[in-house]
């Protein structure tokens, strides 16, 4: 790998002797005095910040390419704070993260140092999510040909149909008050169209309570807003669509995905402008997906008009190696240039179904290290605190999924996108046997 920007030579430029050929020949000569040694740049610290409770297990930063440093956490008013002095323009970020049935999420990220704060993420929808609570409700006003669905919070979502009764149950829904949307979905020329929706804002009741009636039929629905979208980059694939509502308190896809369909043109609903607060925004992404690889592009906006959404194309295979082979994998993935994806690359390696390592590299760190993507998994193993058993280990299976982002959108769990903001990604994976 190119040398640190931390470390590369400061040269001091010395004085310029005139030297002439023959001493009778020289009338006067001049030494430049040289100039003052250059006064190295101060530290930048970076707090990397979590919701309390949701922080990662461990931490450990590296400065440029120096050795890796584990951070103690820092609480203060419920937000757990990891913090680095940087004196370099270059670093990285590894974290381990707990996940349900014993998961264990090895995560390294490479970026510029305020880069790397994007790795933390304070945003209280997902601070909440480990207060997660059922509510109860029914749906009214539609006919047998028809469905609905209840969604709210970020992953909570209910589909309802007469035939399966008009009863509902909205699991996994956060903590803290949630938007909730109802759609009634008609079908229309084999598509899945919505004709009606119910917004319901800053629900915050207790696990278990059930919800006013969602009566399609009544004064509270309104009609969503239509608009035309032209995809580009189609290929020989047939994309899928959505729209989501993004606020305060909610992210929620509530306009079904429907089949897939190899259209370039066709018709998107989404929220009126009018039923939108200050800071709302929608999202209309569409999306591909085949044995071995996927793309999905996103823009996000506040009004819905007629737009056009360009598919990147398909993610080339990076060139993987290893770098190490024992005690531990430590596997590397180069990347070839591709102007659609001009933010960050990444791999996730999984080896059984609860150890997953992943390696992201920014493009600003790309561009300071001789403008390669080589993601090679670092070695920690010295590093205090390290469990042995977080690392990729010889001798098993390993499934690994490449992929790459591009737009406008920056790179990070927490990051809130802006009106007109674009997002571009694909991925490929494949498993190789035991190394």
């Amino acid at each position: 790998m190119p040398s640190p920007t931390m470390t590369r030579a400061r040269s001091i430029l010395g004085g310029l002797s005139l030297v002439c050929a023959a001493l009778s020949a020289c009338s006067d000569y001049k030494v430049t005095a040289p100039p003052d040694p250059v006064t190295p740049p101060p530290p930048q610290t970076v707090q990397v910040a979590y919701c309390g409770g949701l922080e990662p297990d461990w931490v450990a930063f590296q400065d440029g390419d120096g050795p890796w440093t584990r951070a103690e956490p820092a609480l203060v008013g419920g937000i757990v704070t990891f913090q680095h002095a940087f004196q370099s323009n270059r670093g990285g970020i590894a974290t381990k993260s707990r996940g349900g049935l014993g998961i264990s999420i090895l995560s390294v990220l490479y970026g510029g140092p305020a880069e790397l704060a994007n790795a933390g993420n304070t945003r209280a929808l997902f601070c909440d999510l480990a207060l997660s609570k059922t509510l109860l409700g029914t749906v009214a006003g539609i006919d047998a040909d028809e469905f609905a669905t209840i969604s709210g919070g970020l992953q909570s979502h209910t589909q309802v149909t007469l035939a399966a009764g008009a009863d509902f149950a909205l699991k996994s829904l956060p903590g803290g008050p949630h938007d909730l949307i109802g759609t009634r979905i008609t079908g229309a020329q084999g598509q899945a169209v919505v004709t009606r929706m119910i917004l319901r804002r800053d629900v915050d009741l207790p696990d278990s309570t059930t919800l006013p009636v969602f009566d399609f039929a009544g004064a509270e629905a309104f009609a969503p807003a239509t608009a035309t979208l032209t995809l580009e980059g189609i290929g020989l694939e047939s994309p899928s669509i959505g729209v989501q509502l993004l606020s305060e308190t909610s992210e929620i896809l509530f306009s079904p995905v429907p089949s897939a369909s190899a259209a370039a043109i066709r018709p998107y609903s989404a929220l009126p402008l009018d039923r939108l607060r200050a800071g709302d925004l929608q999202a209309l992404f569409a999306s591909t997906a085949t044995t071995t690889g996927s793309r999905f592009a996103r823009v996000y906006f506040r009004a819905p008009t007629d737009r056009t959404l360009a598919l990147p194309a398909a993610l080339e295979r990076p060139a993987f190696s290893l770098a190490e082979a024992a005690p531990f994998l430590r596997p590397s993935a180069r990347f070839v240039p591709q102007a659609d994806f001009d933010r960050s690359a990444s791999v996730v390696y999984q080896q059984g179904s609860n150890r997953f390592v992943t390696v992201t590299m920014t493009a600003g760190y790309a561009a300071l290290t001789g403008g390669q993507y080589e993601l090679v998994v670092p070695d920690l193993s010295g590093t205090p605190g390290l469990d042995p058993a977080w690392l990729l280990h010889p001798g098993l299976p390993l499934y690994r999924t490449a992929g790459r982002v591009g737009g406008t959108l920056d790179t990070g769990i927490g990051i809130r996108p802006h009106d007109g903001a674009t997002q571009r990604s694909a991925f490929v994976s494949d498993t190789i046997p035991g190394t």
